[in-house]
């Protein structure tokens, strides 16, 4: 296997991870809800930890603080791309079932396999898009999405989170290829994190839970995603967009897991072959990867 073949498939462990991080993270949310956690508490808990564990990672390995200035407005729309994903993501649950919210969200893996190659000048890879459209339709059998609520305004709020979290993947590559991925990490949450305290200035800080349930579920939450974020910009830094963000089509399975076994939901037959599409889908790719760097 040559090294190009190696760091694919050490990205794509790496997404794997962050998958199975970032769907742990929605069955530990419900459980601070269920111990009286507010949203605004859950999303002011992932941010805060993501910017103590970068500062952290960045101190004790004595990385630089410092990112380029060059950098600074790219870092900036990627922080602005970040915040708008979890804001209108969680805002079409209001209006569109979550199931369907889901669903288009994650079409965000399809418009990185069109999108990234164009932006790299040259053409989508055939096998990789199939994957991608192969991993959705899995999704589409594991969800059953509920057409009977639809509401355009929830569908164009999913839609503009499945943008914004194209645009996280195809423009955190160069960042965090350019530049130290932890003082990425920190700047990009610091900056998040004055964003959300500007916008709870105006509209009233999250009421601190007083159940030991949510303050687990929040420590959860903030643990679990630190290691997302960690491993998502691994993945992305060494198989690249394309190539991580169909592995990322795994999270809503792990979600359905994680509810089934911390909620008491259950997985039905369509769902356990949804998830079989979606599995079928990243081995296609990955074999098609390994075959090309042979």
């Amino acid at each position: 296997m040559s090294p190009w073949a190696r760091a694919v498939t050490r990205g794509r462990f790496a997404a794997f991870g962050s998958a199975v991080s970032f769907g742990a993270v929605a069955p530990l949310a419900g459980l601070a809800y269920a111990g009286g956690a507010s949203p605004g508490a859950v999303v002011l808990a992932r941010l805060l930890f993501g910017t103590v564990a970068g500062a952290v990672v960045v101190a004790v390995l004595n990385r630089p603080w410092a990112i380029p200035r060059s950098e600074w407005r790219a870092t900036a729309f990627v922080a602005v791309a970040w915040v708008a994903v979890t804001v209108t993501y969680m805002a079409s649950f209001y209006y569109i079932p979550v199931s369907l919210a889901v669903l288009i969200f994650f079409t965000f893996p399809v418009q990185i396999a069109l999108v990234a190659p164009l932006v790299d000048r040259r053409r989508p890879e055939p096998v990789t898009l199939a994957a991608a459209l192969l991993a959705f339709a899995g999704l589409v059998l594991a969800l059953g999405p509920d057409l009977g609520g639809l509401d355009w305004r929830g569908c164009g709020l999913a839609f503009v989170a499945a943008l914004a979290a194209m645009s996280t993947f195809i423009l955190s590559r160069r960042l965090v290829v350019e530049q130290d991925m932890f003082a990425f990490s920190f700047h990009l949450h610091l900056v998040c994190v004055l964003a959300v305290m500007a916008a709870m200035s105006v509209t009233g800080l999250p009421a601190a839970p007083l159940r030991l349930e949510a303050w687990t579920g929040l420590l959860g939450v903030g643990v679990f995603y630190v290691s997302a974020v960690i491993l998502q910009f691994m993945a992305i830094r060494l198989a690249g967009p394309a190539r991580a963000s169909i592995v990322f089509n795994a999270e809503p399975i792990i979600t359905m897991v994680g509810a089934t076994l911390l909620l008491g939901e259950r997985l039905g037959p369509w769902q356990l072959a949804g998830a079989s599409l979606v599995i079928v889908a990243v081995l296609v790719s990955t074999r098609a990867d390994s075959a090309a760097g042979e």
